[in-house]
């Protein structure tokens, strides 16, 4: 009784290893921004002591910065001409992510912070 369950299980489970199916792909689709001209962004000044802007900031909507865990630090909504306070995070190497109106990523920067 126990060769034939054993035979059993063995033999259903070769099938579904045999029949399933998996796929990987190696290519990485990135969606592009609508409009044609390119937007050259600068997070500055960098490293950063208090504030950070960014140049050019009517096409961003929001302004995120993360620790280089991933673990979001801070948000603003984005003011053309204003400067987001950061001094209140702690010394290190920050990832500072631009947003536009759809939530699409417009760039990602690094900023260091003294």
């Amino acid at each position: 009784m126990k060769h034939t369950l054993l035979f059993l299980f063995l033999f259903v489970f070769s099938l579904s290893v045999a029949y399933a199916q998996t796929s990987f792909s190696d290519r990485l689709s990135v969606k592009p921004l609508n409009n044609k001209e390119k937007i050259d962004l600068q997070i500055f000044p960098n490293p950063a002591t208090d504030y950070i802007s960014v140049t050019k900031n009517e096409v961003v909507r929001q302004v995120m910065v993360f620790n280089l865990v991933g673990r979001q630090m801070k948000r603003f909504e984005a003011i053309d001409g204003e400067k987001y306070y950061v001094g209140d995070l702690p010394r290190g190497m920050y990832l500072v992510q631009l947003l536009g109106a759809d939530g699409q990523i417009i760039t990602t920067q690094r900023v260091n912070k003294r």
